[in-house]
């Protein structure tokens, strides 16, 4: 049958048989050989019939492509002349060295090791430097570059600790960090963060009017002080400073913030009498303004006490448990006339009421003093000049705080300043270990700078740095980013020296 494809054993018997009818010893007498060594040439053919007679593919065979043969070097210069005395530099052995250029571009992919030429002059023992030793050399340095960005953004953005973050780096790079680097590294990058929040205020920037602060008291064991944190409506973090004595280091932060090109008009806080007076100190003639928050909650605590200290008459002999009684149902009656007076006080700080605030808080203190209103207990006097108290020393600067609000879309509430609090306390869990308060400050200067270069990726700030939202000058800064602020540059290399 034409085109069939034979099996492999129906060729090799009919082969075998014909090997078997040749007669060894005439052939061999006619090939001038002995009948043994032929004899013994025709077993091995034997036993390779399969292997020879296998259909094989037509056409020629398939060379290997060019990607898989090594490429063969050119031919090398064996002598070079000795730049040091002019004698000759030969070969002088090679040595392993591991391939930083794969563990750069691949990471532990890349763990291998590449031979290098070492070249040395006989008569002074001068080494010439070959490409590939520098081409290493290059990329070795680059790689502690990027490992020392990646422990820097593990630190400050991530807030892993020392072991968390070497064995984040083994993990990438299958190489060992020690935990003496990862803390070295730590406090420089802290110290020059904290040069870096220096220089904002001598850089060009857009306007900024507002001048926030407060204190966070983050967990550090057994320490007393707290964290002074200044930034501007931008939300942009311009100081941070460990305060060990209240009036001294928050005079002298508030001194510090002021520089050149930033002169903020109002400085907003909390309800701290403390604030107003190192703010003097530091000789800044500022508005002070309060947090409408605070401000909140401060006539909430008012109303609460007057509902809690309200007394009872009772007549003598009535039993304890008929006393608490009626105590409660004072309180609750109480409660339930002051209620409409304290959604009154709320309202008025409700966007659209801004304008007569400050009037709704004084008509809510004249139906106070009304006893058809309300009853006119010892508590409710007291509450209505409290509430008046308060109206005379923070009336003006509500007015102030709500009109600014209104015309400049300036911030009535310390509600960012907050934030950010919230954003450094976690890493109160770091800070602890550091001995001193300096370096503690170092390092919360670090999260800081880290805080004002992060794009936001929700809320109202999406797509938009603190630096972008101030318009700081870059140039003046000196820095386009975080790592480069504190010097851990991308790492630069030329990729024609891997490829030559």
């Amino acid at each position: 049958m034409p085109n069939r494809i034979r099996p492999v054993d129906e060729k090799v018997e009919p082969v075998r048989i014909a090997l078997q009818q040749i007669k060894v010893a005439a052939a061999a007498r006619e090939a001038g050989v002995p009948a043994s060594t032929l004899r013994y040439d025709l077993n091995k053919l034997d036993q390779a019939l399969a292997e020879v007679l296998v259909n094989q593919r037509p056409g020629p065979k398939p060379s290997k492509q060019a990607a898989d043969t090594p490429a063969k070097p050119g031919p090398q210069k064996e002598t070079w002349p000795c730049p040091e005395c002019g004698g000759k530099v030969r070969k002088n052995g090679t040595y392993w060295v591991l391939n930083w250029v794969m563990m750069l571009m691949m990471g532990w992919m890349g763990v291998q090791k590449v031979l290098i030429q070492r070249w040395r002059c006989r008569v002074c023992g001068y080494e010439l430097v070959s490409r590939e030793r520098v081409r290493q050399a290059e990329a070795r340095w680059a790689w502690w570059q990027q490992v020392n960005r990646l422990i820097a953004f593990s630190r400050f953005k991530l807030g892993l600790s020392v072991r968390a973050t070497q064995l984040l780096v083994r993990f990438v790079y299958a190489r060992q960090v020690s935990v003496g680097h990862i803390e070295r590294l730590t406090q420089r990058v802290g110290k020059r963060a904290e040069g870096a929040l220096t220089r904002l205020s001598q850089c060009r920037q857009a306007a900024a009017h507002f001048l926030l602060f407060d204190e966070t008291f983050p967990k550090m064991k057994k320490r007393t002080y707290s964290l002074g944190i200044g930034i501007c409506e931008h939300g942009l973090i311009r100081s941070v400073r460990c305060v060990t004595q209240k009036t001294k280091d928050i005079s002298a932060q508030l001194r510090q913030v002021v520089g050149d090109h930033f002169h903020p008009t109002y400085f907003l806080t909390d309800l701290d009498v403390l604030y107003n007076r190192c703010m003097q100190e530091a000789g800044l003639n500022l508005t002070h303004l309060r947090d409408t928050v605070h401000l909140i909650r401060q006539l909430v605590r008012l109303f609460d006490e007057a509902i809690r200290d309200v007394t009872l008459d009772v007549p003598k002999g009535l039993p304890l448990k008929e006393r608490k009684k009626q105590l409660q149902l004072k309180r609750r009656l109480l409660r339930k006339q002051l209620q409409p007076l304290l959604a009154l006080v709320l309202k008025a700080f409700s966007p659209g009421y801004q304008s007569v605030c400050v009037l709704m808080l004084e008509g809510a203190i004249s139906q106070l003093h009304d006893p058809t209103v309300i009853i006119q207990t010892a508590s409710v006097q007291l509450l209505a000049r409290r509430l008046q108290r308060f109206l005379n020393k923070h009336g003006d600067a509500i007015n102030l705080l709500l009109q600014l609000s209104i015309e400049q879309g300036t911030p009535t509430t310390t509600n960012s300043l907050e934030s950010k609090n919230g954003i450094l306390k976690p890493f109160s869990l770091i800070a602890k270990f550091f001995p001193k308060p300096i370096t503690c400050q170092s390092f919360f200067a670090g999260v800081a700078l880290m805080e004002n270069f992060d794009i936001k990726t929700r809320g109202p700030n999406k797509g938009t740095s603190a630096m972008q939202r101030a318009k700081i000058d870059l140039q003046d800064f000196g820095a386009t980013d975080f790592f480069s602020a504190v010097g851990l540059p991308k790492p630069q290399i030329s990729l024609a020296r891997f490829t030559d």
